[in-house]
């Protein structure tokens, strides 16, 4: 635990140093957004009625297409092998690496959420509903995407080849969180929250298998 305690630091030190991370995260989720908005025109009730699936699979796309930075700078100078020279075990550095991308997204969503549905006529209050169902989703999401990162690593950046490979485990989480009723005040949002924390727990010890046996395969 201590060993993870460090490697958590020291991935959160690069965020705060390099925060480029979440720059290109955010520069992505605006411009599809206003895309978006642009192509369907000024028609707030349209535009507000489309926002929450829109805004997944944006935040979906901005992941897979930038989960790239939190790998590739350690695999290119050489970092990621030392850790595990150093005798930090492949599981801590992928949880490592998981926990600093989770809490730069959310970070970046707290802000981007209420700008992006300011464009879209979303009142305050089903904001929060949002923004709530993001923040159960968004562990598998990372988990998911960091995985597709390490894959492109084995596949040299064949972002078509990732996006096949993975894509797919994303659809549940989709369609389960899209699903949700935003402007809800009665709680029957409850099995569908449950849903996607059982995708959590599923997902955790599955993705800390699989990203141990890629970074290892990255490092020989």
């Amino acid at each position: 635990m201590n060993d993870l305690g460090i490697l958590v630091r020291r991935e959160f030190k690069i965020l705060l140093v390099s925060i480029k991370q979440v720059l290109a995260y955010s520069s992505f989720f605006l411009l599809a957004f206003l895309l978006f908005a642009f192509s369907v025109g000024p028609n707030l009730k349209i535009l507000s009625s489309i926002y929450f699936p829109i805004l997944f699979m944006i935040i979906l796309f901005s992941l897979i297409l930038t989960s790239d930075n939190f790998i590739d700078e350690d695999f290119k100078n050489g970092s990621l092998k030392e850790l595990q020279f150093l005798g930090f075990s492949a599981e801590q550095i992928f949880i490592a690496k998981s926990l600093s991308m989770l809490v730069s997204i959310v970070l970046s969503n707290f802000f981007l959420i209420p700008l992006t549905s300011l464009f879209f006529g979303i009142n305050f209050s089903i904001i929060l509903n949002i923004f709530l169902i993001f923040l159960i989703s968004s562990p598998t999401l990372v988990l998911l995407s960091l995985i597709s990162a390490l894959f492109s690593l084995q596949i040299k950046r064949n972002k078509f080849i990732q996006f096949i490979i993975v894509t797919p485990f994303f659809i549940p989480i989709i369609i389960f969180a899209s699903s949700m009723n935003i402007s809800d005040t009665e709680n029957s949002n409850y099995v569908n929250f449950l849903i996607l924390f059982g995708f959590f727990l599923i997902t955790l010890p599955l993705s800390i298998i699989i990203g141990k046996l890629l970074i290892k395969e990255t490092n020989q």
